[in-house]
C-alpha cells in the first residue's frame, strides 16, 4: 500500500543536505550567543574564556615544542655555519698579522744590528763596509764563510771582520765581488791580543770550540772574565777590537769569543791602511 508523504516527513528527511544546514544554523547561533556575550563582558563568560586558556596551555606547549626544536636547531646550524666562515676568516687574518708582526720584529733586530755596527769610530785611515754573510749550502760548520764584498769594494787580505759584539774572523780569499772570512775560531786563525786589565800581550789561536792562548808567561796570573782586544803588533790588525774574554778553569786557561756567525746577518769589514798612520 503506498505511503503519502507529507510536508512535515519532506522537510526533516534525514539527507546530507538536511544535515549540513542544521549544523550551520546552529553554528550560527553559537556565534551569535558568543558575540554578544563578549559585548557584554558578562564576567561568567570571562571565567569561561581564561579557563580554557588555561586547560588548553599545556596541550598546546606540548603541540608546538616539536616545532620549536626544529626552529631552535635550524637557528642553531645557521649561526654554526656563519660562527664557521666567521672562524675561519679570523684565522686567515691572524696568520697575516703573525707574518706581518714577524717581517716587524726581524727588520728590527736587522736595524738593531745594523746601528750597533755602525757604532764604531771612524779615522782618517780606517773606513768600514757593512755587508751580508752568504748563505753556503755546502758549508758544514761555522769557521769558515763567505760575504758580498771584495776587491771592487777596497777589501784586501787580513782586513777585519766584525759584528756588534766584536771580531768575528779577517778576510783570506778575495774576489771581485765576495770574499772569504776565516773564523777566528778555526785552528788556522792567529791573531794578537792584549788584556785589557793586567796588559799583558800575547798570541790567540783558534781551537774550534775555543780559543787558545800562545806566547804567553804565567796564564793564569789573567783575571776571570778580563776583556781581550786585539792589538796591531803583526801589522795588519787594527787595535782596540773586542775579541772575547778570559776563562779560567782548574786546568786551563782559555778565551770564549763574543762574536758567532751563527748570531749575524750583516757584519763589518774594517779597511784599515798602515801607510796613512806612518804618514
Amino acid at each position: 500500500m503506498a505511503r503519502k508523504a507529507t510536508f512535515s516527513s519532506r522537510s526533516f528527511n534525514s539527507s546530507l543536505i538536511n544535515s549540513y544546514g542544521l549544523e550551520m544554523f546552529f553554528c550560527f547561533l553559537v556565534c551569535i550567543f558568543f558575540f554578544f556575550s563578549s559585548i557584554q563582558k558578562n564576567n561568567f563568560f570571562i571565567s569561561v574564556k581564561y579557563n580554557v586558556i588555561s586547560f588548553s596551555e599545556p596541550g598546546l606547549k606540548i603541540i608546538s615544542f616539536p616545532f620549536e626544536f626544529i626552529n631552535n636547531s635550524l637557528y642553531y646550524l645557521s649561526n654554526l655555519t656563519e660562527l664557521e666562515k666567521l672562524n675561519k676568516k679570523l684565522n686567515l687574518e691572524n696568520n697575516i698579522l703573525k707574518e706581518k708582526l714577524r717581517l716587524s720584529d726581524s727588520y728590527e733586530i736587522e736595524n738593531f744590528r745594523l746601528k750597533k755596527l755602525l757604532d764604531v769610530d771612524n779615522k782618517d785611515y780606517a773606513k768600514k763596509i757593512t755587508s751580508r754573510i752568504l748563505i753556503n749550502p755546502y758549508r758544514s760548520n761555522d769557521l769558515t764563510f763567505f760575504i758580498d764584498v771584495g776587491k771592487l769594494d777596497g777589501l784586501k787580505i787580513n782586513d777585519v771582520v766584525f759584528n756588534e759584539y766584536g771580531m768575528i774572523g779577517r778576510v783570506t780569499e778575495l774576489g771581485k765581488y765576495s770574499s772569504k772570512v776565516l773564523s777566528i775560531l778555526d785552528e788556522d786563525s792567529v791573531i794578537p791580543v792584549i788584556s785589557k786589565k793586567t796588559k799583558k800581550s800575547f798570541f790567540i789561536k783558534g781551537g774550534e770550540k775555543k780559543i787558545f792562548l800562545k806566547h804567553i808567561e804565567k796564564p793564569f796570573g789573567l783575571e776571570h772574565g778580563e776583556l781581550v782586544l786585539t792589538t796591531s803588533a803583526a801589522g795588519y790588525f787594527q787595535k782596540g777590537i773586542s775579541v772575547g774574554k778570559i776563562v779560567k778553569t782548574l786546568n786551563e786557561v782559555y778565551v770564549k769569543p763574543f762574536a758567532k756567525v751563527s748570531d749575524s746577518i750583516y757584519v763589518n769589514v774594517l779597511i784599515f791602511d798602515f801607510k796613512n798612520i806612518l804618514e
